[in-house]
């Protein structure tokens, strides 16, 4: 079976270093302004939110939405 590929919102996950119990998430989704990107730290068992980092609005497409928030994960992470 075929997923629809334009079913939101879509959730990305993606690997901290050297975090053991913590991931970042980046929820796409679309609405009549474009796409947005929330992006939060989860916790990796319960998918709880540890911290919410953004929330980015009015993007053109769903891959510019992804790049911008591990681009805002990445920099909220160094700033930590």
């Amino acid at each position: 079976m075929q997923m629809d590929k334009d079913i939101f919102p879509k959730e990305f996950f993606i690997k901290i270093s050297e975090e053991e119990f913590r991931i970042g998430r980046i929820t796409v989704n679309k609405n009549s302004r474009g796409f947005t990107a929330e992006v939060d730290i989860v916790q990796k068992e319960s998918m709880k939110i540890w911290q919410h980092v953004e929330f980015i609005q009015n993007l053109e497409d769903e891959h510019e939405a992804v790049e911008m928030g591990v681009h805002k994960l990445s920099n909220f992470l160094k700033r930590s």
